[in-house]
């Protein structure tokens, strides 16, 4: 009991601050973390777990400087500060998302987005944080020398150096392509390279989230991957909509005026069934292809909501194959036979 009042008598005022922070840290912890941007359910309850156990052990390494001399006061104290580091930074970065992002519905999901001015804020509080939370901690540790010496410098340059690689070209892509403002959230792309069809979710410095309008799954790609791919930007096109295409094999001998009325009956079907087309805009019915087995035929229609683009192609070729019925029109391909009546050879039949 001596030893706990003499311990505590010799607690300053800066003692009680610190674990008065500890303390309002872990009670207000469910805020902070439901603070968080994008976190569900499940890891926000691990992230609320994470937090309320770091404050458990940074408090009690500095009731343990009580008694035991030693480094548990440094420890703790350096643990706060990177932690109040992240949680400021954190909240910090948030607040710029909500202040200089860009809020967008994307297929019924609304989305804050990053923006150029919203990232480059972003990267200057990182950058001051992280100065910061270096300089606090070397004087939690009375080495206020080595802010005088060169040393520190030189391992901060040698580690920025070495990792340059790892993370100057995605951020320098991340910039350029906020920047330009081509790929912003809610556009629809192309990239061949890589067999993606999606709707552009959120970029980032480092990295850019897709949607993929064939699985509907999120799929994440390095931003120096995307700048040195060939990109269609399929949502650039004029106010009526996205001409789309599709195809129908469709043998000879059918009256091509025939064809025609039944892919027109075919569109104006597809616009009663979906608002997504373009009504306003006659559809493009053609001849594409004449091929050895059959014709190729192609109905054209200006597609208005490009999220739909996939749904509707399906819709289309099924009210096609239910026209096709009505209009005694068969879609399948027929077969060629080539018979070789050559006296020297056997009698052969290939089938192609």
């Amino acid at each position: 009991m001596t030893l706990m009042t003499f311990s505590l008598s010799n607690f300053s005022t800066f003692d009680y601050v610190v674990l008065s922070i500890n303390l309002l840290l872990f009670l207000f912890s469910r805020p902070l973390v439901q603070g968080f941007k994008r976190s569900d359910s499940k890891s926000a309850s691990s992230k609320l777990y994470a937090l309320r156990a770091i404050n458990i052990v940074l408090i009690f390494l500095y009731v343990a400087a009580l008694f035991i001399e030693g480094w548990s006061k440094q420890i703790s104290l350096t643990g706060m500060t990177f932690l109040l580091a992240f949680i400021f930074s954190h909240l910090l970065h948030i607040f710029i998302i909500k202040k200089f992002g860009r809020g967008r519905e994307i297929d019924g999901v609304d989305y804050h987005t990053e923006t150029y001015q919203s990232e480059v804020f972003s990267l200057l509080i990182t950058l001051i944080t992280i100065i910061a939370s270096i300089v606090i901690v070397i004087n939690i540790w009375g080495m206020n020398d080595w802010l005088k010496a060169t040393s520190v410098l030189g391992v901060l340059a040698i580690l920025v150096f070495s990792t340059k690689d790892v993370w100057i070209p995605d951020n320098i892509s991340g910039l350029i392509l906020l920047y330009n403002s081509d790929i912003e959230s809610g556009a629809v792309v192309k990239i061949d390279d890589q067999n993606l069809l999606a709707i552009v979710v959120q970029t980032s410095l480092t990295r850019t989230t897709f949607r993929d309008l064939k699985t509907r799954h999120h799929i994440v790609l390095p931003n120096t991957l995307i700048r040195n791919s060939k990109i269609e930007i399929l949502s650039k096109g004029p106010a009526s909509g996205l001409m789309q295409f599709v195809h129908f094999n469709i043998g000879y001998g059918i009256a091509a005026k025939k064809i025609e009325d039944m892919l027109r009956t075919v569109w104006e079907r597809s616009c009663e069934a979906s608002s997504a087309i373009n009504a306003e805009r006659e559809p493009e019915i053609s001849v594409f292809e004449t091929g050895d087995h059959a014709v190729n035929w192609r109905l054209g229609y200006k597609l208005k909501n490009l999220y739909q683009m996939l749904e509707v192609e399906c819709l289309v070729k099924r009210i096609t194959y239910e026209t096709a019925e009505e209009y005694k029109i068969e879609l399948q391909t027929p077969l060629t036979h080539n018979i070789d009546l050559d006296k020297k050879t056997p009698l052969t039949v290939e089938q192609t």
